[in-house]
C-alpha cells in the first residue's frame, strides 16, 4: 500500500525497533497513501512492490494499519487491505508455500492470526469513526472469506461486540454487524438440520476409539440453540432502551431481531422443546434444535436474505407480506406487552415515537 524501503520498516533487532517503527510512522504519514487516501493510484505502489516480492505483505498489512489511525473510512485503504490478504490466502494455498521460509507457520494457524488481527483493526477503527460502515463492512468480509463463516468465530463475534455496542447505541452499522452474525448463525442451523433430515444417520453417533474421542470433540463445531441467542438479543435491546430511550438504532434492531424470531418460530414445530442451556456456553445447546426444511422455511429464509439473494424484481416489503407465516401470538403479545410497559413511563418524545412505529410495523405481520 505503501512505498516504503525495507531498510526504514522495523528490524527487531535489539535497540533498533523502536527507532524502525518511528521511520516507518514518518514515511507513512507523508505517503501519498495518507496524504491522499481516496486516490486510487496511492495503492498501486504496494500492489506492484507485493507482486514483485519487494515487500512483504504482512508489513503492508501493518502500514494500512496505520493509515487508518488517520483515515478509519477510507474506502481505498479497505480495499486495498482486502487485495492484500487475498494475496496472502493465495499464498498459503499454494505447494510453493513450504519453500518460501514458512516452514513454522502452518496455513490455519496464520489463518487464524489474521482473522484476529483484522477484527483489532476493524475496532479499532469503528472506535475513531462513528458507523463506519467500511470498517464493519470489512470486517463481514472477513468473516466470509477467511473464517469461512465458521460457527464458533460467529459465536465469539456475537459474544465479544456486545459490550462494544453497549457502549454505541446509536451506531447503525455496528448493530447491522450483529444482524448479520445472527442471520448467518441462523442460516448454518437451518443447513445443518437439512442435512440431517435428509440423512439421519448422521445424527447418530458415530463409534471412536478411546483415543479418537479427544481430537473428535476438538473438531466438532457448537452446536446452536438459535431460539435461546435470539431470546437474549431480545432481552438485550430491552436493556438498552430502558437505559437509553430515544435512539431509532435500538428499536431498528429490535424490529431485525423479533422479525428473525417470528419467522423461526413457523419453522420450528411445536413439539421441539427448548434445551436446558444451563450447563452450555452462551448461545450454546447441549443439542441442536431440528428445524424442518420444507418449502415454508425456505420462503421465510428467502424473505431475510438467507437463502435466495438472486430475486431482486421484488421489494423486500412486497415479499415479506407475500411469505410472511401465521403470526406467533404468544411474541407478539409479549411486543405489544413490552410497547405498553415503555409508553406508560416514557417522557421522551422520541422514545414514544419509535415505539408507536414499532408497534404499528408489529401490525403488518399479521396482514
Amino acid at each position: 500500500m505503501v512505498q516504503a524501503r525495507r531498510e526504514d520498516l522495523p528490524t527487531g533487532r535489539s535497540g533498533g525497533e523502536q527507532t524502525g517503527l518511528q521511520k516507518a510512522e514518518n514515511r507513512l504519514a507523508s505517503s501519498p497513501a495518507v496524504r491522499r487516501p481516496t486516490e486510487n493510484r496511492a495503492c498501486q505502489p504496494g500492489k506492484e512492490l507485493i507482486l514483485s516480492g519487494t515487500l512483504n505483505p504482512i508489513k503492508d498489512l501493518h502500514l494500512g494499519k496505520l493509515a487508518l489511525t488517520k483515515f478509519p473510512k477510507s474506502p481505498e485503504t479497505w480495499i486495498h487491505r482486502r487485495w492484500v490478504l487475498q494475496q496472502l490466502l493465495q499464498e498459503t494455498s499454494l505447494p510453493s508455500f513450504v519453500t518460501k521460509g514458512n516452514l513454522g507457520t502452518i496455513p490455519a494457524e496464520r489463518t487464524q492470526r489474521l482473522i484476529r488481527e483484522e477484527m483489532e483493526v476493524c475496532g479499532e477503527a469503528a472506535g475513531r469513526y462513528p458507523s463506519n460502515y467500511n470498517a464493519w463492512s470489512h470486517r463481514i468480509w472477513v468473516l466470509q472469506h477467511l473464517a469461512k463463516l465458521d460457527v464458533k468465530i460467529l459465536l465469539d463475534e456475537l459474544s465479544s461486540t456486545k459490550h462494544w455496542a453497549s457502549m454505541h447505541v446509536s451506531d447503525h452499522s455496528g448493530f447491522h454487524y450483529r444482524q448479520f452474525l445472527l442471520k448467518s448463525l441462523t442460516s448454518q442451523t437451518v443447513k445443518d438440520s437439512s442435512v440431517l433430515e435428509q440423512n439421519p444417520l448422521r445424527s447418530e453417533p458415530a463409534l471412536l476409539l478411546p483415543q479418537d474421542e479427544a481430537a473428535a470433540a476438538s473438531t466438532e463445531e457448537p452446536r446452536i440453540n438459535i431460539p435461546h441467542l435470539l431470546e437474549e438479543e431480545v432481552e438485550f435491546t430491552t436493556d438498552l432502551i430502558d437505559s437509553y430511550p430515544g435512539h431509532e438504532t435500538l428499536w431498528c434492531h429490535r424490529r431485525h431481531v423479533f422479525y428473525l424470531q417470528h419467522h423461526l418460530s413457523g419453522s420450528f414445530p411445536h413439539s421441539v422443546t427448548q434445551l436446558s442451556t444451563a450447563d452450555s456456553p452462551v448461545g450454546t445447546s447441549s443439542d441442536l434444535h431440528h428445524i424442518p426444511t420444507g418449502p415454508r422455511t425456505a420462503q421465510a429464509m428467502e424473505v431475510d436474505g438467507l437463502s435466495d439473494s438472486s430475486k431482486q424484481g421484488y421489494s423486500q416489503e412486497t415479499k415479506r407480506l407475500k411469505r410472511t407465516p401465521a403470526p406467533d401470538s404468544v411474541g407478539l403479545e409479549m411486543e405489544h406487552r413490552f410497547i405498553d410497559q415503555v409508553l406508560s413511563t416514557c417522557r421522551n418524545v422520541e422514545q414514544a415515537r419509535f415505539a408507536n412505529a414499532y408497534r404499528k410495523w408489529l401490525g403488518t405481520l399479521s396482514q
